[in-house]
């Protein structure tokens, strides 16, 4: 039988998602809070929902990709939410970044009001790896369900891990976002470094291939670093909110994270006198001002 999926959440990251289900194959509807993101994929053959519940009426299995806890919530809990539909073994695979305990409140509400399952199933790789359909996926739940998900997950993820169960995948998504901070603040100050001993930075990767330093990070974020204008990978909001969160649980469990704090201050500091949305702009806050800008460019 044929897996009919819905995706709720078009943005940055959801939309290439969505057209990589519809590339797969798979059946799709989709709804979003801003009907015209629906538009594209109409046009590429998906069906277009007039509410959540309206789409987890006809779906098997429904993919979200929203902003965080509230956006998450309200969709599955809120009025015309997945609760109110009837429920007939329906999965939700989530793709969002949201506390654990978000997600075990969340799945545990909607599986009492219909009996609808819940897979927590955060990402990472950006949008390339999205467009690409080589995302990697960190999944909390049951066995059935993660193997229940795979017929969707295929078709924009290289590699699929199920961590445990319910909030396991958003624990490791924020192990993930600790690491993806810490290294992308080390080459922001390597590029800084290279620049004031007058090294040209572009030649760092050159230079340290083979090394314990020649990372994927590195290679993902120096173009950017060097070129601050593309804003299509998301927003430092977004990890910054992460940080947030992985302080938050390890404050909980009494674990100590200093650096993390300590980025999370440097983060929400450059968020102020930079451009969040623009990857490699929190350059600048190491760069200080007077620095050329090039969005400052009139050209």
């Amino acid at each position: 039988m044929t897996l009919t999926v819905g995706f709720i959440g078009l943005g940055v990251m959801g939309s290439p998602l969505a057209h990589r289900i519809l590339a797969s194959g798979l059946p799709l509807t989709v709804w979003n809070r801003t009907p015209d993101k629906t538009e594209p994929l109409r046009k590429a053959g998906a069906a277009v929902a007039d509410s959540p519940a309206g789409l987890a009426r006809t779906c098997d299995v429904i993919a979200l990709c929203v902003t965080g806890r509230q956006a998450v919530t309200a969709v599955t809990l809120g009025p015309d939410g997945l609760h109110t539909a009837p429920g007939r073994g329906q999965l939700v695979v989530d793709h969002s970044s949201i506390p654990a305990e978000t997600t075990r409140t969340v799945a545990g509400r909607l599986r009492a009001a219909n009996g609808i399952s819940w897979l927590d199933a955060p990402v990472s790789g950006g949008t390339p790896a999205a467009a690409r359909g080589t995302l990697t996926v960190m999944a909390g739940g049951s066995r059935r369900d993660f193997d229940r998900a795979q017929g969707l997950l295929r078709a924009y993820a290289r590699r699929t891990t199920l961590m445990g169960p319910l909030g396991a995948g958003q624990a490791t998504k924020l192990c993930n976002q600790v690491i993806v901070a810490a290294n992308a603040w080390g080459v922001a100050e390597a590029v800084a470094l290279a620049e004031a001993a007058g090294i040209p930075p572009g030649r760092l990767p050159e230079a340290l291939a083979g090394g314990f330093a020649d990372t994927p990070l590195l290679h993902h974020y120096l173009p950017h670093l060097l070129d601050p204008h593309d804003d299509t990978l998301g927003t430092l909001t977004d990890l910054v909110k992460d940080l947030d969160t992985a302080l938050a649980a390890a404050r909980r469990a009494g674990t100590p994270l200093p650096l993390t704090a300590h980025l999370a201050e440097l983060l929400r500091l450059a968020n102020r006198w930079t451009r969040p949305r623009i990857s490699g702009s929190f350059i600048g806050l190491l760069r200080g001002p007077g620095h050329p800008d090039p969005q400052d460019d009139p050209s």
